[in-house]
């Protein structure tokens, strides 16, 4: 811990951002005071004094005699919120946040329906895009869309590292106009554990697009790895339905 923020600042951001990944879940026990002045080289006032600031924030609670617990999941505000309605490519997102992205296409074929999406499209071959996407330089999500090739006949004419996806479907009359979307949480195939810098036990979000047209015809599926750090995701859940 050698950057200008405050020891006990680092601490409590390195708490944070275990939390936040999943490293430590609701419930767990954070290491003792003692333990943790040893594991960074700081004193066990710094430590206390990070304890007793997320206490304050209801990251964490104290018990005596037992231990500290974590109590609550940090509010992330320089993260992609996914999983919302709004129909925007990842890149435009991400130049919101106020971060620079890039895209790198790994391959563009024509291949077989994926079996996860037979019973989505009603045609036997499709598009493959896969595309890495980086957040200031660094590895972030890699995606696979496939569209179905009775729609798109030309994808491979387009370089899709510089043209937008969307901007494409919507030139060809068929913009995705209304997701659904899935997450579970995963490990990235081997294949691309190296380009996207992760280990073989790295977890990361994994988010299932389908994508509809103005007709309410199957436009899109997607498949989304995205690195947790960068991350944050939000449902709403409707109580006045039963």
């Amino acid at each position: 811990m050698n950057n200008p923020q405050a020891l006990y600042q680092q601490l409590m951001q390195s708490i944070k951002q275990k939390i936040i990944q999943g490293e430590l879940q609701i419930g767990d026990k954070l290491d003792s005071e003692r333990k943790m002045s040893e594991m960074y080289g700081i004193n066990r006032m710094t430590v206390r004094n990070a304890i007793k600031n997320l206490e304050k924030e209801g990251i964490v609670t104290s018990f005596r005699g037992k231990g500290t617990f974590v109590t609550q999941i940090p509010t992330v505000h320089d993260r992609l919120q996914l999983g919302d309605s709004e129909n925007i490519s990842l890149s435009v997102q991400i130049r919101q946040k106020g971060m620079s992205s890039s895209r790198q296409v790994i391959s563009l074929q024509v291949v077989d329906v994926p079996d996860v999406a037979k019973d989505f499209f009603s045609c036997e071959k499709v598009y493959e895009l896969i595309r890495i996407f980086t957040i200031n330089e660094e590895p972030y999500a890699l995606q696979k869309t496939y569209l179905p090739t009775t729609l798109f006949h030309d994808m491979d004419r387009f370089d899709f590292q510089t043209c937008s996806l969307y901007e494409y479907m919507a030139d060809h009359h068929h913009p995705t106009i209304r997701q659904t979307s899935m997450l579970r949480i995963t490990s990235l195939p081997v294949a691309y554990q190296s380009i996207m810098d992760v280990k073989a036990n790295d977890q990361l979000f994994l988010f299932q697009y389908y994508g509809y047209d103005q007709h309410k015809e199957h436009v899109e599926y997607t498949i989304s790895y995205n690195k947790p750090k960068y991350t944050c995701f939000k449902f709403v859940q409707d109580h006045t339905r039963k």
